[in-house]
């Protein structure tokens, strides 16, 4: 369990840098992000906020997050961002509902419901937020001097 937790905090770490994820090649910047959902209150009192993680254990929702910014000066059409998710988070329901996702390595996409996965026997069963691999977004026009987000929440495993 300790390997896990540490395996996590090193994923964490590196996603925090600046780096770009895979997109197309285009004059627009990204920076990934991931916070900690920190809950403070009880009942209708509870509120929530983003922190940067210090650590993290298995349990804990995080919010991992990709902005993108047009440092160019025309428009791009069809701006495609695409996140892989780190085996030791799984994105959460409400978040895999709302997202288009790979459950086979970024090969196929689209919603959760649509999706299945093959088992023995030929047979297939619908696929469920476990087998998510990928995660994309397509911003359909962003214009010069634009910027924006795409994020999702997962939690600890």
């Amino acid at each position: 369990m300790f390997s896990r937790i540490l395996l996590s905090v090193s994923a964490i770490a590196s996603l925090n840098m600046a780096v770009p994820v895979l997109a197309q090649a285009k004059p627009v910047e990204l920076t990934s992000s991931v916070q900690l959902v920190q809950k403070t209150g009880e009942g209708a009192a509870a509120q929530q906020k983003l922190v940067v993680p210090t650590s993290v254990v298995p349990g804990d929702t995080l919010v991992f997050a990709t902005g993108y910014h047009n440092s160019g000066g025309a428009p791009v059409k069809d701006f495609v961002i695409v996140n892989p998710v780190p085996a030791s988070v799984l994105v959460t329901p409400e978040s895999a509902a709302a997202l288009e996702v790979s459950i086979d390595g970024g090969k196929n996409w689209g919603q959760l419901a649509a999706l299945s996965v093959p088992v023995e026997g030929g047979q297939t069963r619908p696929a469920a937020n476990t087998d998510i691999t990928h995660i994309r977004w397509t911003v359909a026009t962003l214009q010069p001097g634009e910027t924006g987000a795409a994020s999702y929440r997962a939690t600890v495993r």
